[in-house]
């Protein structure tokens, strides 16, 4: 799939309940009905499935053993055909992570890459430590918890150099008992960065849940977000993150810098001129 050529406005967290492929159709078609046209299916992955065993064993025991952790990609394949011409479907995996040597093992299984979008939903502060100066994911998702994250400006900045990106789910703003921690972690992205790399999902499994995009941009202003910044979460800011997502898993990437001569330069990531083509 051209990611370049995706449109409209982005939910890059709708999540998947087993094999519940009713609920989900039920979902995708009230967000087609709200506008948007690309959206990623996430399936979560605690921690506790990765058990750490401190015997030697044989290589290919342990490639098998790492590739095991992954689940089974659900059949997007049938999904994509029943919404064919109307959304365009990624697959995506949020890794909720309390020890960062777990999340290690979990970067050298060859099936991640089964995966368009890779985000790690930190749940002590040596993971989040560890997601923003080391680890290669593509999301950074703060969900409320009984840890109270210490996100500084330091950490923040890592990350952003880094390409990473964070993630507000709006579904936390619904729920009374999270709702005053996102505001704080949003209102911390404004602070550091001007909520630069910041994007807006629903996280929604429930259909009672999807709002609409202009009902997000009117929930963005108490998230520090101006109209602007608001406005890009759920579009530029989420193909952004899309063409950074193939970068991670290719190994490299090609990408377009659009210029206002209206010429673009194909260039190969480590800096190598390709060709020049005329838009």
């Amino acid at each position: 799939m051209d990611i370049r050529q995706t449109t409209g406005f982005y939910d890059l967290c709708v999540n998947v309940q087993g094999n519940d492929t009713k609920n989900l159709h039920v979902l995708l078609a009230r967000l087609y009905d709200f506008g948007f046209r690309t959206v990623a299916l996430n399936i979560d992955l605690d921690d506790s499935a990765i058990t750490s065993d401190k015997k030697k064993k044989k290589k290919s025991d342990e490639r098998e053993s790492h590739q095991s952790i992954i689940p089974n990609t659900f059949d997007i394949d049938r999904i994509k055909r029943d919404f064919e011409g109307k959304l365009k479907i990624f697959k995506r995996i949020t890794f909720l992570c309390s020890d960062p040597a777990r999340t290690h093992i979990l970067n050298h299984c060859a099936d991640l890459k089964k995966y368009d979008l890779y985000a790690l939903s930190p749940r002590t502060q040596n993971s989040l430590q560890f997601a923003c100066t080391q680890l290669n994911c593509d999301i950074i998702t703060l969900k409320a918890s009984s840890t109270t994250f210490k996100l500084n400006k330091k950490l923040y900045e890592q990350a952003i150099e880094r390409g990473i990106h964070f993630e507000i789910q709006y579904v936390d703003l619904l729920n009374i008992k999270s709702r005053k921690l996102i505001i704080h972690y949003a209102h911390l992205f404004h602070t550091y960065g001007k909520s630069k790399n910041v994007i807006l999902s629903s996280g929604a499994n429930d259909v009672k849940t999807i709002r609409s995009p202009y009902d997000i941009l009117n929930l963005s202003c108490i998230l520090g977000l101006s109209e602007i910044k608001a406005k890009a979460s759920v579009l530029n800011q989420c193909k952004k993150l899309l063409l950074r997502a193939e970068r991670r898993r290719r190994g490299k990437a090609v990408f377009i810098i659009e210029e206002e001569t209206e010429t673009a330069d194909i260039i190969e990531d480590d800096g190598r001129f390709l060709k020049k083509l005329k838009l």
